[in-house]
C-alpha cells in the first residue's frame, strides 16, 4: 500500500519497487496482485495490468472491485470473448444490479452475439416495474433493445415495441424515433406507409440531405448512381419538394448531380441565378463537387460569364431581384472558379477587380489570398488576409486564417501574435495556450512552418505532441467504458467505440506522423544534424542591441516576471512544467530510425489503403535492411497507385539496394525478394530502360519528370543528363506548379548542378505569381513590403490598450 502511494505521489520507481516487494511477499495475496495491476493501469500499460487482476482473481474470484476493474480493461484493449465470462461473473454475483443487466447485454453486442443479448434484454425488462414516463435513462435502454432487435431482422416486434414505447411517453429521443420508424417500416417492405414517414422527416427539415437519400433509397432509387431510366423519376419527385419547400436548397441543388445535357444546363442556370442575387458566399462551394465533369464544368463557367458580361453591359433583363452588390458576388464566383481550374493569373485579375469595386468586403480578399497561396505567392496571400483582418479585427475566423497564411509564410511569431488575440492573457505564449487546448491546426501549421524553415526540433516537437494527444484520446476513452454503463447511453457508447477503433485514421494523426517520419529520416541520412540544431547560435561579437530591441527585451522580460508572480500567488494552480521547451531532447535520439518505425508500426499490422504511409513505410525498412518488409510495403504502394512517381522512384531504389545482395544465397530472405520482385519490375529491363520508357509514357506529368530525374541520379547517369529531365518540365506542354517546381530546383540543388539559376529564372516566367522561386534576399525585402505594418508600433498600441485598425492596401504586385 505505501509503494501505491508513493506512486500516486509521482514517485514511481520507489512505488514500484515497494510493491514488486510485497507481490514476492505473498505471491497468493489478491490484494498484492491488485495494487501491482493499479500501478500498471497508472502507467497506462493496460496489458501488464490485466495479467496482475488475472492472477488476483486466482486467488480471489469473487472481489467485485477486481472484477469490475478486469471488465474496464477488457473493453479498452477490446478482448470481447473474454469481456462476456467477466460480465456474467458479475451479474451472477450481484443479480439485483440494473446496471450489470445492461453491461452483460453491452458485452454481447461487442461480441456480435445479438441473440444473447435481446434474450438478455428481454428477460431484464419482464422484471422492470413501472418506469415514470420521460425518464432519460429507460428511454436510451429501449432504443438500445430496440436496435438489438433490428440486429436480429425482428423488424415486426421492433416496430410493434417501438409504437408502444412511444405512445406510451416512453422514448424521450423522439428524433431517434423518428428516423427508425422509417427504416423498419422499409424493411418490412411497407412502401406506402415509409414514405409517409420519410416525407415527414423531410418536412421537418428539408435541407437534410440524409432524409431525401433515405426517402429515394427506399423506392429502390440512387442519388449517386441513377440509371437514365430512374432520372425522369428523380427529378419530378424533387421539383415536387421543390415547389412545396420554396426556401430549402437542397432540393434544387440534388438534380444537378443526377442530370446533364440541356435539362442540366436549365436548371443550373437557375440555381446560379438566384445564388447570385440573393448573394450567397458559399455557392461555389456548393457547385464544387460538379466540376469533376468537364463538360458541367464548361457550362457552369459559360452562365456565370455571361451573366456577368449582362451585368457589365447592363443591357440584360434585370429584375428587382437584382441587387447592387450581384455584380461583385458574380466576379467572386468566377475569381474562385478560375482558381480552381488553375488559371491563377485570370483569377488575380478578377479577384483584383471586385476589390476595386467593392473594397470593403473581407470575402474578397480571402479569395484573392487562397488564389496566391495555390500559385505559390504565400508573402502576398498573407498579405491579403492581413488586409482582410483588419477590415474585421474581431473575426476569430479571418485572424485564425490569417495567422495560418503567416505560418505558410515562414512568419511563425507573426502568426503567433494574431493567434495571442483569442488566448488566455495569462498564458506563457500564445503557442502554450494552443497546445494545452490541443488546437490541432496550430501544431500542424507550426509544425509544417518550422520544418519548412529548418527549425527541426521544434517542428519534431509539435508533430510528437499531436501523436501524444492522439494516445490521449485512447486512453480517455476508458473512463467511458464504465460511464455510458451507469448512464445507460448505450447507442453512443458503441459510436465511441468504433470511433476509438478508427483515430488513428484521421487525416490529421497521419499527416503528423508522416511528417515526424520525414524529420528522423532527415536525421539517419545527415549524421551530425541534430548536434546542428539543438547547437547555441552565437551572438555576432560587438554587435550592439538597437534602442527598440532593448526595449521589446525589457518589456517581454516585465511581463514574463508579471505573469510568473502571478502564478506564484495562485496555490491551488497546478503547472506541468515542460521538460523540453525548445525540443533538443525530441530531436536528439541516437536512434531516428527505430523511432521512425514505432511511429509506423500501428499502420504496418493492418491491410491498409493509405498510399502515403506504405510509401513512408517503405522509406524507413530499406534503410534499416529490412528488405522484405521494404518489398510488401512496396507492393502494397504500387497497387494502390501503379503509375505513380513515389513508386517508380522507389521501384528503382529498390532495385540498386537488392542488387548488392548475394546473387547465389539460398537463403528464405533472399528467394521470397527476388520472387517479390520479378512480379514488380521486368527483370530483363535495366534501370536505365525502365526509367527512359517511365519518362515516355508520363512526358508531361510534372511529378513522374521530377521522379525520373532523381532515379537517373541514384542510377548514376551524368548531371547534364538530369538536367536535361528536370528542364523538361519548362516545357510548354507540361502542366507546371510551383510545388513541383521547387522539388525539382532541390534535386538540381542537390547535384551542384551549375543551372539552378537558370532553372530557376525559367520557373518564374512559367509562373509569374510564385515568390518560391525568388533568392533569400528577394524573399525577405519582399516580406518586409509586405509587412501591414511596424512590429514595434503595434506592441505599444496594444500595451495602451488603444488600437485603431485602418485597412491599408498591402495587396503585393506578383
Amino acid at each position: 500500500m505505501k509503494g501505491l502511494v508513493l506512486t500516486y505521489q509521482g514517485k514511481r520507481e520507489e512505488g514500484m519497487e515497494l510493491v514488486k516487494k510485497g507481490v514476492l511477499l505473498d505471491l497468493q495475496s489478491h490484494i498484492c496482485w491488485h495494487v501491482h495491476g493499479l500501478v500498471h493501469k497508472q502507467d497506462k500499460n493496460y496489458e501488464e495490468a490485466l495479467k496482475c487482476y488475472a492472477q488476483a482473481l486466482k486467488y480471489d474470484p469473487g472481489n467485485m472491485n477486481i472484477l469490475r476493474d478486469t471488465a474496464t480493461l477488457q473493453s479498452q484493449l477490446r478482448r470481447f470473448d473474454h469481456l462476456e465470462q467477466t460480465r456474467l461473473t458479475i451479474l451472477k454475483l450481484r443479480p439485483s444490479l440494473k446496471q450489470n443487466w445492461v453491461a452483460l447485454s453491452v458485452a454481447y453486442g461487442l461480441n456480435n452475439d445479438w441473440a444473447a443479448a435481446q434474450k438478455l434484454l428481454e428477460e431484464f425488462l419482464s422484471m422492470v416495474k413501472e418506469v415514470p414516463p420521460f425518464d432519460p435513462e429507460f428511454s436510451e435502454l429501449l432504443l438500445f433493445y430496440l436496435t438489438v432487435l433490428e440486429r436480429n431482422g425482428n423488424y415486426e416486434k421492433a416496430l410493434k415495441q417501438l409504437e408502444e414505447y412511444t405512445e406510451a411517453n416512453k422514448v424521450v429521443d423522439r428524433m431517434h424515433a423518428a428516423t427508425f420508424q422509417p427504416r423498419l417500416l422499409q424493411k418490412l417492405g411497407r412502401t406506402e406507409e415509409a414514405n409517409e414517414k420519410y416525407k415527414t422527416l423531410i418536412a421537418r427539415n428539408p435541407d437534410c440531405y440524409d432524409f431525401y437519400r433515405a426517402y429515394f433509397g427506399h423506392n429502390g432509387l440512387s442519388l449517386d448512381d441513377a440509371s437514365p431510366e430512374s432520372i425522369n423519376t428523380l427529378t419530378s419527385e424533387l421539383e415536387v419538394f421543390a415547389n412545396q419547400f420554396p426556401h430549402a436548397l437542397v432540393p434544387r441543388r440534388l438534380p444537378l448531380t443526377i442530370t446533364s445535357g440541356e435539362l442540366f444546363q436549365t436548371l443550373v442556370k437557375q440555381y446560379i441565378l438566384r445564388g447570385l442575387k440573393k448573394n450567397i458566399p458559399s455557392l461555389f462551394a456548393d457547385l464544387k463537387p460538379l466540376y469533376g465533369d468537364d463538360t458541367k464544368r464548361s457550362v457552369i463557367q459559360s452562365i456565370v460569364e455571361q451573366y456577368r458580361d449582362e451585368l457589365e453591359a447592363e443591357s440584360g433583363t434585370k429584375d428587382e431581384d437584382d441587387s447592387p452588390t450581384t455584380y461583385v458576388w458574380t466576379l467572386y464566383f468566377l475569381g474562385l472558379h478560375y482558381s480552381a481550374q488553375g488559371e491563377y493569373q485570370r483569377a488575380h485579375d478578377i479577384l483584383n477587380k471586385a476589390i476595386e469595386h467593392t473594397p470593403t468586403l473581407p470575402e474578397l480578399y480571402t479569395a484573392k489570398a487562397r488564389n496566391l497561396k495555390r500559385a505559390g505567392d504565400h508573402v502576398g496571400a498573407a498579405a491579403a488576409l492581413d488586409v482582410a483582418a483588419e477590415l474585421d479585427g474581431q473575426d476569430r475566423f479571418l485572424n485564425t486564417k490569417c495567422a495560418t497564411y503567416h505560418l505558410r509564410m515562414g512568419d511563425v511569431e507573426g502568426a503567433q501574435k494574431f493567434l495571442g488575440m483569442f488566448t488566455k492573457k495569462d498564458a506563457l505564449s500564445p503557442a502554450k495556450d494552443l497546445e494545452d487546448m490541443q488546437s490541432f491546426k496550430f501544431l500542424l501549421e507550426d509544425g509544417e512552418a518550422r520544418m519548412r524553415e529548418n527549425m527541426l526540433p521544434m517542428a519534431l516537437k509539435r508533430f510528437r505532441t499531436i501523436d501524444k494527444i492522439f494516445l490521449d484520446f485512447n486512453d480517455e476513452q476508458f473512463d467511458f467504458h464504465g460511464f455510458c454503463i451507469r448512464r445507460f447511453t448505450l447507442n453512443i457508447y458503441f459510436d465511441v467505440v468504433k470511433w476509438a477503433n478508427d483515430l488513428r485514421w484521421h487525416s490529421i494523426y497521419i499527416r503528423a506522423i508522416l511528417n515526424a517520419t520525414k524529420i528522423y529520416l532527415r536525421l539517419f541520412d545527415t549524421p551530425g544534424l541534430a548536434a546542428e540544431q539543438t547547437a547555441p547560435v552565437p551572438e555576432p561579437e560587438g554587435e550592439k542591441k538597437s534602442k527598440k530591441q532593448m526595449k521589446r527585451d525589457k518589456v517581454k522580460a516585465a511581463e514574463e516576471a508579471r505573469k510568473a508572480a502571478e502564478k506564484e500567488k495562485d496555490e491551488d494552480a497546478v503547472v506541468v512544467k515542460d521538460d523540453d521547451p525548445d525540443g533538443h531532447k525530441a530531436i536528439s535520439v541516437e536512434d531516428p530510425l527505430e523511432q521512425a518505425a514505432k511511429l509506423l508500426q500501428t499502420f504496418t499490422s493492418e491491410d491498409h489503403q493509405v498510399f502515403d504511409i506504405w510509401i513512408a513505410t517503405y522509406d524507413v525498412a530499406i534503410r534499416r535492411k529490412k528488405y522484405l518488409q521494404s518489398l510488401r510495403a512496396l507492393a502494397k504502394a504500387k497497387h494502390l497507385r501503379p503509375s505513380s512517381p513515389e513508386v517508380h522512384q522507389r521501384l528503382i531504389d529498390f532495385q540498386l539496394q537488392v542488387s548488392s545482395l548475394d546473387k547465389e544465397s539460398e537463403s528464405m530472405e533472399s528467394i521470397l525478394v527476388k520472387e517479390g520482385l520479378s512480379r514488380l519490375a521486368p527483370g530483363e529491363q535495366s534501370l536505365v530502360v525502365q526509367n527512359s520508357q517511365y519518362l515516355q509514357n508520363n512526358s508531361t506529368n510534372a511529378p513522374a519528370i521530377v521522379s525520373v530525374a532523381r532515379a537517373s541520379h541514384k542510377i548514376g547517369v551524368s548531371i547534364s543528363e538530369v538536367e536535361d529531365v528536370a528542364f523538361s518540365l519548362l516545357r510548354d506542354d507540361v502542366d507546371l506548379k510551383y510545388q513541383v517546381g521547387v522539388d525539382a530546383l532541390q534535386l538540381l540543388e542537390e547535384i551542384n548542378s551549375t543551372r539552378v539559376t537558370e532553372f530557376r529564372d525559367g520557373c518564374q516566367k512559367r509562373l509569374p505569381l510564385s515568390t518560391a522561386f525568388l533568392s533569400k534576399d528577394e524573399l525577405a525585402k519582399l516580406k518586409q513590403k509586405a509587412a501591414p505594418q511596424d512590429p514595434d508600433a503595434s506592441e505599444e498600441t496594444a500595451a495602451n490598450g488603444d488600437l485603431v485598425i485602418e485597412p491599408t492596401d498591402t495587396t503585393p504586385n506578383p
